[in-house]
């Protein structure tokens, strides 16, 4: 029989023996269904990946402070580690740290997104179901905390909007749209930074359509700050792309859209100019919601103008005060007093 040609193992017939091309290209498919395979056993990228933008760096950073606990020492990049062989006793230790050096909240969110790893390690197969169900039965940290934040007063949003009003460069415009569309609309600061021009609905009343998280679609309305888009706007252009542009140091706009991390530093100056104590975007985003409870709309109505999914996460942005409460009460309780 000719050298080049072999029986195959099922039918017997004969058939070419593989070259070295054919070799290596064999070679590939297996390291790449090898890497594939490995890719499907990473729970915490799997899990990283399904987050929104926003969402992903604060997680991110939760692995790496729950992998230090587990490890003992810092790890360069969490999501690479193997967490389906994370043992309760490895939990336990973690809860007990994150409950250590976390207020409540902070440290349920970085167990939540050790539950979810693990369910991403139950479904690529690397974890039994039981061991899934007996891992992921941590308890919630118990406990409340002074809320973070604050909201700012009429005082405060008249000099942090005054100081964009005086600054007569494009800076002065954009900054002054960046702080309306996190205050008056309610943006974080990723959405304003991400919002792009065709998101305008209706210039003149300030409607805006905004993609939100998990891919959701919300509209917001920015009411009497809208002059600020229309001052934008004048300066900008109102061709296709990012609302926000990037100005450089000699007033020039550049056409290129701007980061959450940016909507930081404008808050930053913008405060610091006003003579604000610290303040950050998410401070203007609970102005915002503190003072639509004020003007007495529900939460409800709260909750779909944040775009939240759970009327729950209304509660973080309430900032009113415990005298608020008590006249509240006093205008709205009625009791006869005695002898009447």
């Amino acid at each position: 029989m000719n050298a080049l040609l072999r029986p195959t193992r099922a039918t017997g017939q004969t058939q070419a023996a593989q070259g070295p091309t054919e070799q290596h290209a064999k070679t590939r498919r297996q390291l790449n269904s090898s890497d594939s395979r490995a890719g499907k056993r990473n729970a915490a990228q799997q899990y990283l990946a399904k987050l929104a933008e926003s969402a992903r760096r604060p997680q991110r950073c939760a692995l790496a402070e729950m992998a230090k606990v587990w490890k003992r020492h810092p790890v360069k990049d969490a999501s690479r580690l193997a967490w389906h062989r994370v043992t309760a006793d490895d939990i336990a230790r973690i809860r007990e740290a994150l409950a250590a050096k976390f207020a409540p909240s902070t440290a349920n969110r970085m167990l939540t997104a050790l539950r979810r790893v693990l369910r991403f390690a139950w479904r690529g197969g690397s974890l039994a179901y039981e061991d899934f169900l007996r891992l992921s039965d941590v308890e919630m940290i118990k406990g409340e905390s002074l809320p973070r934040g604050r909201s700012l007063t009429q005082v405060d949003l008249e000099k942090i909007y005054g100081v964009c009003d005086r600054d007569p460069s494009p800076a002065g415009r954009r900054d002054g749209l960046a702080i309306a569309l996190m205050h008056a609309a309610g943006l974080r600061s990723a959405e304003a930074a991400w919002l792009k021009l065709e998101d305008v609905m209706d210039e003149d009343a300030g409607e805006l359509l905004v993609p939100g998280k998990g891919g959701s679609l919300g509209g917001a309305s920015m009411g009497e700050a809208a002059g600020w888009l229309t001052a934008w706007l004048a300066v900008r252009g109102r061709e296709p792309g990012p609302l926000l542009y990037q100005v450089r140091s000699n007033g020039k706009v550049a056409r290129v859209g701007l980061c959450a991390a940016a909507m930081w530093q404008i808050v930053k100056k913008r405060s610091g100019e006003a003579g604000i104590r610290k303040c950050s975007p998410h401070d203007l985003r609970r102005t915002h919601a503190t003072a639509l409870l004020r003007a007495g709309f529900d939460h409800l109505m709260v909750m779909r103008s944040l775009r939240h999914r759970d009327i729950r996460s209304v509660q973080c942005y309430d900032r009113r005060s415990d005298e608020e409460r008590a006249a509240a009460q006093r205008r709205a309780i009625r009791a006869p007093g005695p002898g009447r």
